[in-house]
């Protein structure tokens, strides 16, 4: 199965990447939770009110986020840089060390409730990247590199 799942998330990366898009409901939250905050007087604790609620409702960082947020007189990377939020390494390093027990815990919960055989290519391709953004590692890297 796992063969069969790298085949298909390779031909469907080589084919297209599909982008992250936000829900209505998603886009709804984004402009409920900033319509409570003054983007030119953000404070860290607004800041961080405003990750944690994004992170509540499942909306993870993205280029569709940081557009919804310009579009509503916020910078994202400003507002997550003001919470506290890791930043993304430089993409000149070396690749980070991942514990495979980490992956093998997220992935564990992240299909504990969903039939695998039935998941299309595009939801193999939202679980990877919230895979990759949950372990820090870019979105176009590789999940396992093996040497030898």
């Amino acid at each position: 199965m796992i063969t069969q799942a790298t085949q298909s998330y390779s031909h469907s990366a080589q084919a297209s990447r599909p982008q992250i898009t936000l829900s209505e409901q998603q886009t709804s939250t984004i402009k409920e939770t900033l319509e409570q905050f003054d983007p030119e007087n953000l404070s860290e604790a607004d800041a961080q009110s405003i990750v944690n609620s994004f992170s509540e409702a499942g909306i993870k960082p993205s280029k569709a986020l940081a557009e919804q947020m310009s579009e509503l007189g916020f910078d994202a990377k400003a507002v997550g840089e003001l919470a506290g939020a890791p930043t993304k390494p430089p993409k000149d390093k070396s690749s980070p060390q991942v514990d495979l027990k980490q992956v093998v815990d997220y992935l564990s919960d992240a299909l504990s409730e969903k039939d695998t055989n039935q998941l299309n290519d595009e939801q193999k391709q939202v679980l990877l990247s919230d895979l990759k953004s949950q372990l820090g590692l870019p979105e176009d890297g590789n999940l396992v590199n093996i040497h030898v």
